[in-house]
């Protein structure tokens, strides 16, 4: 969103960023990061697909810009770039402004034709996704280990061929929450353009929800059940599946549709929580009103066990079954998939 203090665009969320087409060799960019530490960013030219092969890391500037290069040294002619936001809202974001070539700005590039919404928590964020666990769990969660494009929603969205886009952060909860320490959950921040930031208060503009995704993905619940073994935030599994219902009727129902696929996820971590239940009690109520949705209950993650977040190889895995569960939805509800 454009940021009228800072005059530039605003990348907040993990996985947000902006794709261009231009003739030249080189991209420039006035950046500014703020945040409690440095933002990472993924690199794709002209089709590229690995996450790592081009990574920027953009120091945190208490407010100042700084020129950057986006991409440099590539053969003249025309050129498709994407950049994309690696690291968490909580951490960090980026203001972008004055985007420079040494050549000429082209006509933007097509869009997928699928988009997939995900709402969740650091484990759609990929938090951790890149640490070392062989062979104990190093719980080293960092900017350099963390990596969104490499979570589960990042490879259904790769095998579907879809763009996607990630509400949420680590931590974040769907409902229960410790409202003496923490004024936002999901449910009650929705409509923010990140799930930290208050419209009332003038942070942010309120979403647009008239950009209507192919398909909803929410994967929370994994702290409002930790909270409850610290806390009491009035959690219950029946009180959870009450709020994925309520969730999915302001949310979907309200703005989205009734006829859009939709999958509620639990699993990787907390695998015997008893959220699995919770979350398929609340797609069996909806199904009725919602006739293209499901529960898809992940795998354990190979650190679960030691309460550590899914690694690369759980992400594979649960990406490949999220793309299978929504190929069965859209082919239900009639969408036709190249």
């Amino acid at each position: 969103y454009y940021n009228e203090n800072y005059e530039g665009t605003t990348f907040i969320n993990s996985a947000s960023g902006f794709e261009l087409k231009f003739r030249g060799t080189a991209v420039y960019a006035d950046i500014c990061v703020i945040g409690s530490r440095d933002s990472m960013w993924s690199v794709f030219v002209d089709g590229e697909t690995d996450s790592n092969a081009r990574v920027l890391t953009f120091k945190k500037k208490r407010g100042m810009f700084t020129k950057k290069t986006l991409v440099e040294g590539l053969p003249g002619g025309e050129h498709t770039l994407k950049i994309l936001k690696r690291t968490m809202s909580s951490a960090d974001y980026a203001v972008i402004k004055n985007l420079a070539s040494d050549g000429a700005f082209l006509g933007a590039p097509e869009k997928p034709k699928l988009h997939i919404a995900f709402y969740g928590d650091s484990i759609t964020c990929g938090s951790g996704v890149l640490r070392e666990y062989k062979p104990a769990d190093s719980k080293i969660y960092t900017a350099e280990t963390q990596n969104a494009l490499q979570s589960y929603a990042a490879y259904c969205a790769s095998e579907l061929g879809a763009s996607f886009g990630v509400f949420g952060r680590g931590g974040i909860t769907l409902k229960f929450r410790n409202p003496a320490t923490e004024p936002f959950s999901v449910i009650n921040n929705y409509k923010s353009m990140a799930v930290d930031l208050s419209v009332e208060n003038g942070e942010c503009p309120e979403y647009d929800f008239s950009d209507i995704p192919d398909a909803v993905v929410i994967y929370l619940g994994t702290n409002d059940y930790l909270r409850s073994l610290s806390s009491n935030a009035g959690y219950s599994l029946a009180g959870m599946e009450a709020a994925y219902i309520e969730f999915v009727d302001k949310l979907v129902g309200a703005y989205y549709g009734f006829d859009i696929p939709i999958v509620l996820c639990s699993g990787m971590m907390v695998h015997n929580s008893g959220l699995a239940g919770a979350v398929s009690g609340a797609a069996q109520m909806l199904k009725p009103k919602y006739p293209y949705i499901a529960a898809l209950d992940f795998d354990a993650g190979v650190t679960e066990s030691v309460g550590g977040h899914p690694v690369v190889e759980d992400s594979v895995k649960a990406g490949a079954q999220l793309a299978q569960t929504l190929k069965t939805l859209f082919v239900n509800s009639g969408r036709i998939l190249d």
